[in-house]
């Protein structure tokens, strides 16, 4: 038996036990599964309708949440159902009734949250947890908000990290060992697992300053790097949008090549196949790995930005850098699988996808190349992959659960990118559900683009624009060359710094007794 056909042949069984465990789910999740489906099967009011739930825990009174239902929903152009329509009118007509609409809002916000959100902190998480564990399933933690705003909020990020380690150092002594979840083939790995995304850490977060984002994160690092190996914990990068990446992945390199944390295994950051230098970062990841001499673990998932990564290079200019049709990610996906399985010692493989073939893919591989047992960890997200991890966890795989936790406001805009990915028409969950739809969520994805992507325009071609005037596009610091450029420009600069500038008005210099210094910050 080929590849695909074995691939064929268990992504049936895997996908059939999908849909068995999809049958136990709780009354609340056929009631969400039913509201989901009938608010997205217009593009317009899907769209309305979560930039309402966006805007929700900002709205304190009854009046603006009235106001922004109006705004958001009850338009000429939102085909919302007649009854909900008829409901929303009635309920803005009062005092009382306003009052009730926004409590309710405010109340099925907060239900839907939970789907996705296990909880506050991680004492409130802990009977999620423990749920999972019994499945059995096991997780990794990941708090909630990102790009902050304050040295203070970013500190106050930094404590909660701190914290949350402490918590689960003291809950995680009463659990009984799992050796389907805490045995691989290289000894036994951490019941504790956490997230970290490295942008709540510094409030200017910057690739433009690239050197100065590493030297403090770098600093807010250290402490809650320090307790989680202490504990005996594992500590895995999370990876955002692209402008971050290069940065992301230069502090993971550069911290983990230090003498105090060089030997240590129980590290993992995450590769996003729907970039479209995916594969060359998994190359580049591994032959770092072998200058280290210690393998890391790898997260593989498809990406959860894609909408914001095409919306900003269209409004920058830039080329745009994710795959911009799904099967172009779903191949890259399967050859970054492959990478990871035939590096398997150097770079631990956690593949992170609710699409069945994708995971069917990775099982067939690995037996195919002759992994040990559990050797491939499978990953999926708390309150929407659980189904396939209960049936990947029955075919006795290594299943760890993604699991949010933090306030709901902060949270937000996860929520609404976990509701944009389950609500898209090419979500392998929402086709899940479907009838007849068995062979096309098994089909092969095209391995190679169909088409050249069009390289987007650039300074150096004003005539592509024709007579339409555009600015020309700003610099792309993601791209490490272009930060090396800057850095160069700065140091030429440097020399000549602390000159005197005059006032100029009118093409006139205007020369005045007194001199003010101005320090650039």
């Amino acid at each position: 038996m080929n590849i695909e056909q074995a691939v064929q042949s268990g992504g049936r069984v895997l996908l059939a036990e999908v849909r068995r465990q999809e049958k136990k789910g709780s009354p609340t999740e056929w009631i969400y599964d039913q509201l989901m489906a009938l608010s997205t099967k217009d593009e317009t009011l899907k769209i309305e309708l979560f930039r309402f739930v966006d805007a929700l825990p900002a709205l304190k009174s009854p009046e603006s949440v009235t106001r922004h239902l109006h705004e958001y929903l009850l338009r000429p152009d939102v085909p919302l159902p007649a009854l909900p329509t008829t409901g929303l009118k009635f309920l803005s007509s009062s005092g009382p009734t306003r009052a009730f609409l926004s409590w309710a809002s405010h109340f099925g916000a907060k239900a839907m949250a939970g789907r996705f959100i296990a909880g506050r902190n991680g004492v409130e998480t802990t009977k999620a947890i423990e749920r999972l564990r019994k499945v059995p399933m096991t997780f990794t933690m990941g708090l909630l908000g990102e790009a902050v705003t304050s040295e203070a909020e970013a500190l106050s990020y930094q404590k909660k990290y701190i914290d949350l380690i402490a918590d689960l150092a003291k809950i995680s002594e009463s659990w009984e060992p799992v050796l389907q979840l805490e045995q691989a083939p290289w000894g036994r790995l951490p019941k504790v697992n956490v997230s970290v995304k490295l942008s709540s850490l510094y409030a200017r977060f910057d690739p433009m300053a690239a050197d100065a984002t590493v030297a403090a994160v770098r600093e807010r690092l250290l402490p809650i790097l320090r307790d989680a190996k202490k504990h005996g914990m594992f500590v895995n990068f999370d990876m955002e949008q692209h402008d971050f990446c290069t940065v992301t992945q230069r502090i993971f390199k550069e911290i983990f090549l230090e003498e105090e944390f060089k030997d240590w295994a129980d590290v993992g950051i995450v590769i996003q196949a729907y970039l479209k230098r995916a594969e060359d970062d998994l190359v580049s990841l591994r032959d770092w790995v072998l200058e280290r001499g210690t393998p890391v673990f790898v997260r593989l998932v498809k990406g959860a930005y894609w909408d914001y990564e095409t919306i900003m290079a269209a409004q920058r200019h830039h080329p745009v850098p994710v795959w911009e049709q799904k099967h172009l990610t779903d191949a890259c996906f399967e050859r970054c699988t492959e990478f990871l399985l035939d590096n398997w010692e150097h770079l631990r493989p956690a593949i992170a996808s609710h699409n069945v073939r994708s995971s069917a893919k990775a099982q067939a591989m690995a037996k195919a190349k002759g992994l040990p047992s559990r050797a491939v960890e499978y990953q999926v997200l708390f309150g929407m992959g659980e189904p396939i991890g209960r049936a990947l966890a029955s075919q006795g795989e290594r299943v760890r659960v993604y699991v949010p936790f933090g306030e709901l406001l902060p949270g937000m805009a996860y929520l609404v990118r976990r509701l944009l990915e389950n609500s898209s028409n090419d979500s392998f969950v929402r086709k899940a559900g479907e009838k007849g739809v068995d062979d096309a969520l098994l089909a092969e994805p095209t391995s190679v683009p169909t088409e050249e992507p069009k390289a987007a325009l650039t300074s150096e071609d004003p005539e592509s624009a024709g007579d339409e005037f555009m600015n020309n596009p700003e610099i792309d610091f993601a791209v490490p060359e272009n930060q090396e450029k800057m850095r160069a420009a700065l140091r030429d600069m440097e020399p000549h710094l602390g000159f005197t500038v005059p006032v100029v008005i009118h093409g006139k210099r205007e020369e005045g007794v007194s001199v003010f210094e101005r320090k650039d910050p």
